[in-house]
């Protein structure tokens, strides 16, 4: 394990960062298609919440457990919020 995160593996083939604002079903259906699409990689997700109002985060905390949420709290934009999850 990375010992700065003890959530994240030592070692990924891919990191996958989702932006995300209000798009809840959006993002479910891109979520959902992940495993089939990613089959044999080590992948961590990442989805950045830009302070979403129709329930994404607990969307993917109850759904999508494996990926890692990070709530911006504010509406950042894309690049931001990439920014953030690079961090």
């Amino acid at each position: 394990m990375d010992e700065t995160n003890p959530d994240r593996p030592d070692s990924v083939d891919l990191s996958i960062i989702i932006v995300n604002w209000n798009t809840q079903d959006l993002l479910r259906h891109c979520l959902a298609s992940l495993p089939a699409a990613t089959e044999g990689l080590r992948c961590e997700i990442l989805v950045v919440d830009n302070a979403s109002t129709d329930g994404s985060v607990a969307m993917v905390r109850d759904e999508f457990p494996a990926a890692m949420v990070l709530e911006s709290g504010a509406n950042l934009g894309f690049s931001a919020g990439n920014n953030l999850a690079l961090e």
